[in-house]
């Protein structure tokens, strides 16, 4: 099994996407060193920063004593202990975040129902193997990081600071004398609280009594363990690799596809300019044998001419007839008027 590193540079955020390198080393080295299989060059990164190691089908992260420190998801990881890594942690070195991701390598011309098949037959493949391995609780952090608990069938662990009644002697304060059991039966392997001033807590979470299964982290006072169970398969789906993307050089993620240019239409074609009418030439007189009857339109059928009609009188002209009509009185009586003005001074002159 491989694993895929994705680095991206936190101030490079909204640009380019990270680099992706995909290695198959059981201890994988990150630093400013370039040595180690992950280089990050910048100066708050120390040259050996920290380590991935495999053991197994499980994957642990440790700091080399950096100088800035660790963090996984957020949180610090403490010098000299161990984080069990899954897929889509992301580890914070200085301004770099590095996701982690498991692969398999899968031929890219397998679908997906042979894929099936295929992981189907490798779990078996993996329970068979594992048949002769006993499943077992391994220590992330204290003077004993890195031991292992073997528990078999049919057995109970009693974890306690009292020497007499405990199976695993934890020396903390923050462990009761008999604090938890871990027992293992034919429903599977079981961590149960027994009655303890502190508690205990499977995945950060306190619980009472909890079935335990692959990768599971058990906590009991300051000490944390994992568990780990080589007959059963991980739940978390590794990520699918094709077989001909190489191990070692960093695989450039696939450009962006952009989106689709819309068409313009095409612009229309230009009209043709009309052409200049070649001027009328200037008609010749008709000639003397009859040319000019010629022009003349002939008579209807019948031979003969219609009348024309009349024009009918403007609406203009028939007012001012009719004004013309309401004249002639008052001329008339200022003719008399005037007559008689004429006679009466004719007749005071003779007297």
């Amino acid at each position: 099994m491989s694993v895929r590193l994705t680095v991206t540079q936190r101030s490079e955020a909204g640009g380019a996407s990270g680099k992706e390198v995909v290695l198959d080393d059981s201890v994988i080295t990150l630093g400013r060193d370039k040595t180690c299989q992950v280089v990050l060059p910048q100066q708050a990164v120390s040259r050996n920063h920290a380590r991935i190691i495999q053991e197994g089908t499980l994957y642990f992260l440790e700091d080399l004593g950096s100088a800035y420190g660790t963090k996984i998801n957020g949180k610090s990881l403490p010098k000299g202990e161990k984080e069990l890594l899954r897929n889509g942690d992301v580890i914070a070195i200085a301004q770099y975040d590095v996701r982690f991701d498991k692969v398999v390598e899968i031929a890219p011309d397998v679908s997906d129902k042979t894929s099936f098949l295929a992981r189907g037959i490798l779990k078996d493949a993996m329970r068979g193997l594992a048949g002769g391995e006993e499943r077992f609780l391994r220590y992330m952090n204290g003077p004993r990081e890195g031991q292992r608990i073997e528990i078999s069938e049919a057995q109970e662990h009693v974890f306690g600071r009292d020497e007499k009644e405990a199976d695993v002697i934890l020396k903390d304060d923050l462990v009761s004398r008999k604090h938890a059991k871990v027992r293992r039966d034919w429903s599977g392997t079981h961590v149960e609280d027994l009655g303890s001033r502190n508690g205990i807590k499977v995945n950060k979470k306190r619980v009472n009594r909890k079935a335990l299964k692959d990768g599971d982290e058990l906590e009991i006072g300051a000490t944390r363990f994992v568990y780990v169970d080589p007959a059963e398969p991980p739940d978390e789906p590794a990520v699918s690799l094709s077989s001909e993307s190489s191990a070692v050089v960093p695989a450039p993620s696939p450009p962006r596809p952009s989106p689709p240019k819309r068409e313009e239409p095409p612009p229309p074609e230009p009209e043709p300019e009309p052409q200049p009418e070649p001027a009328q030439q200037e008609e010749q007189p008709a000639s003397e044998d009859g040319s000019a009857s010629s022009s003349e339109e002939p008579p209807p059928d019948g031979g003969e001419e219609l009348p024309m009609p009349e024009p009918e009188p403007e609406p203009a002209a028939v007012s001012a007839l009719a004004d013309k009509k309401k004249l002639v009185p008052l001329i008339v009586m200022g003719v008399v008027g005037l007559s008689f003005l004429v006679l009466m001074i004719a007749v005071l002159a003779g007297a």
